[in-house]
């Protein structure tokens, strides 16, 4: 056979015995950088490849449920329950957290670092007329963003500066720089784009802005790729998978933490 037949004959084997896995997960995993540490230590610790879709919440549990992946990870509990109660998944476990924050400009015009309650930073942009940016995506900042609202018992439409994007975090929080408004955002996500933004972080800490991270295996028939997919759940789930958690910084910072046992 001719060398380069040769050659090519093996780099075919290669390609054949190459092992890959695709999850969906959220926009803040990835855009934290957190996807990519997730990536390159479960190809450490396995040979296995870490593909993802990187979509909001509601798209990756729609795309387990029309069987196109076997793996989420997403943060929308609301979503997730009523998902497990329909799908009974293989496993469902909520696993690790941050928190939400509330940005906007320096000047602040509707004073919201004044606000007593996450709900009330909601109603003091609303009241004043302030420019409110809405990921408007079904992603779990959006589902929190909602909740926000119905609990300052308002209609965020009715402010004629509400404005529903249609974007991932990190693009949001550009927009919301560029055009000087406010914006509910992941810590995480703020911190890694922190340097390049001229807006502030301006309200944390009510315990409804807890930002929970659940990971869902489904049951599917047995094959070589459902068995790596359930490696990389067992792998996340592990003492691996909680030092890379509990280890991950931005700048310094140590942006999540692990839930439970």
């Amino acid at each position: 056979m001719p060398a380069v037949a040769v050659i090519g004959a093996l780099l075919l084997g290669c390609r054949s015995e190459e092992r890959a896995i695709e999850i969906a997960t959220t926009t803040s995993v990835d855009a934290t950088g957190l996807l990519q540490a997730m990536r390159t230590e479960f190809k450490r610790s396995t040979g296995i490849t870490l593909n993802a879709f990187v979509v909001g919440s509601g798209r990756a549990l729609h795309m387990a449920e029309e069987g196109k992946v076997d793996v989420t990870i997403t943060h929308d509990p609301d979503a997730e329950r009523a998902f497990v109660a329909r799908q009974k998944p293989a496993i469902y476990r909520q696993f690790m957290w941050n928190d939400f924050i509330v940005v906007g400009p320096a000047g602040d015009p509707a004073h919201v670092s004044s606000a007593l309650s996450a709900a009330d930073a909601f109603r003091r942009v609303h009241l004043s007329r302030s420019t409110f940016l809405s990921r408007h995506d079904e992603s779990g900042t959006h589902m929190k963003e909602l909740s926000l609202w119905r609990t300052a018992g308002l209609t965020p439409e009715s402010n004629p500066r509400y404005m529903p994007m249609g974007q991932p975090m990190a693009h949001l929080l550009r927009s919301a720089d560029e055009l000087q408004g406010y914006a509910l955002t992941d810590r995480a996500t703020y911190d890694r784009l922190a340097s390049t933004l001229h807006m502030k972080l301006l309200y944390a800490g009510d315990p409804q802005l807890r930002n929970v991270y659940a990971i869902t295996l489904m049951k599917r028939p047995d094959s070589d790729e459902y068995r790596e997919a359930r490696r990389f759940v067992a792998w996340l789930l592990s003492s691996e998978g909680r030092r890379l958690v509990e280890s991950f910084e931005i700048g310094g910072r140590r942006e999540l933490h692990w839930l439970g046992n």
